[in-house]
């Protein structure tokens, strides 16, 4: 579904991304983990069209992604949860979802509001309140909720639960099983690694802007040596 082949990337004149090449099938939940720095974040800058490559390919089911604009890549049913959450502050809950309703992905069972609201009851509980007035945690159950309001083939979650309470990240988690279980084809990018790696199917370890090891993430929870030289744990 997901190709990134020898992907160059930086920031000015800096290299960020070395040849870094990876993939994601359909109805995969695929985690990329490393400790910060290691390039993580700038890959999946690269894959939404928010960073240009250097050189390298980065394809969707055939198209070329490092051919098109961000907004592009999101009609092509890509659906981003940023770090920074990027809530609309000046807008409602409901008007944060409503402004990001489409069915790129010609779902004949489309996410809307009442399936979100079904997914967070918290969100409609405050519904009518500003992005503003939210909690870090409900600001995440937002960002989440305002992704798959474009119907997506493809989610991408940048640090999911972040600076999260525990029953908060309890919450997202759960909602990542049920995304799994209906079938969407998952990228995560989190700290957690013993919650991640119970989820995901396979993962690529990342250090200094190269993949270093990938595999079933099973195998990854049992190579405790794997773990600590690329993760410190």
């Amino acid at each position: 579904m997901l190709t990134l082949i020898d992907i160059h990337a930086g920031y000015n004149t800096s290299e960020v991304l070395s040849g870094v090449s990876l993939q994601l099938n359909e109805g995969e939940v695929v985690t990329l983990l490393g400790r910060n720095g290691m390039g993580k974040s700038t890959t999946i800058n690269c894959i939404t069209g928010l960073l240009d490559i250097n050189s390298g390919t980065i394809e969707l089911n055939g198209a070329i992604l490092s051919l098109l604009q961000s907004y592009q890549i999101a009609r092509l049913g890509v659906g981003l949860v940023p770090e920074e959450r990027h809530i609309f502050s000046n807008l409602t809950v409901a008007e944060n979802l409503q402004v990001a309703a489409a069915n790129y992905s010609g779902s004949t069972s489309p996410w809307n509001l009442k399936r979100i609201y079904n997914l967070f009851p918290r969100l409609q509980e405050r519904r009518r309140h500003a992005g503003n007035q939210l909690s870090g945690g409900e600001q995440q159950m937002l960002a989440i909720g305002r992704a798959l309001m474009i119907n997506p083939r493809l989610l991408i979650l940048d640090e999911a639960t972040e600076g999260l309470a525990p029953l908060i990240c309890d919450e997202i988690w759960s909602v990542v099983r049920q995304l799994k279980q209906q079938g969407l084809s998952i990228l995560i990018v989190d700290k957690n690694l013993h919650t991640l790696l119970n989820i995901a199917d396979r993962y690529y370890m990342m250090e200094k802007g190269q993949v270093v090891s990938s595999g079933p993430a099973h195998e990854l929870a049992q190579d405790h040596e794997l773990q600590a030289r690329y993760l410190g744990v």
